[in-house]
């Protein structure tokens, strides 16, 4: 990878086929989890009036909350109470989720618009954000599969044989960081 730099209102940067194939691979699970090629399920029915009605306008999908990285992606700020709780993931995360889909969506067209690494990747600076969003979010869903909840548990994993089957999901963790320093500095 050639990090990004300006040009105008783009962030264009250099990546070799198989970084466009694996960050495409990594975008779409995340995007796959959330329920990206889902949309038009329809809703169950459901005794709530509110809910009966949100899902009219939603599109019905659930998303797994035995998930851990689901918890991750979509934190609980009332842990401590569990209406609250309740009531937050009814009204928001419908909404958070479509948000993080559609996200995908646009990393997923600057991605394929390099026809596999052949043309430079060009982010217009209006999608930098979906594209941070996106990075970001594929990190998170990476550090709950490595078990990585602090600073010390990434030491620890650095220090692994390259035996070890997680050795290579440590190293693209740490790559996309590289990505996205360099998408960050470029705005």
């Amino acid at each position: 990878m050639i990090g990004f730099r300006r040009e105008g209102d783009a962030l264009v940067a250099e990546f070799e086929e198989v970084e466009v194939a694996l960050v495409s691979s990594l975008v779409a699970q995340v995007d796959e989890l959330l329920g990206g090629g889902q949309v038009g399920v329809a809703p169950g029915p459901s005794e709530d009036p509110f809910d009966a009605w949100a899902g009219e306008f939603g599109d019905g999908v659930a998303l797994d909350d035995a998930d851990p990285v689901i918890a991750r992606l979509f934190p609980d700020p009332y842990p401590d109470d569990p209406v609250a709780s309740a009531e937050h993931k009814r009204y928001t995360r419908d909404a958070l989720r479509r948000g993080r889909v559609d996200d995908a969506q646009h990393v997923l067209a600057d991605l394929d618009a390099t026809q596999g690494g052949e043309h430079p990747l060009v982010v217009d600076v209006a999608h930098a954000e979906a594209w941070i969003k996106t990075l970001n979010g594929v990190r998170l869903s990476l550090a709950v599969r490595l078990g990585i909840e602090s600073d010390a548990d990434h030491r620890g994993l650095e220090r692994m044989s390259p035996r070890d089957p997680r050795y290579q999901v440590v190293a693209i963790y740490d790559w996309l960081a590289v990505v996205l320093e360099s998408l960050l500095e470029s705005l």
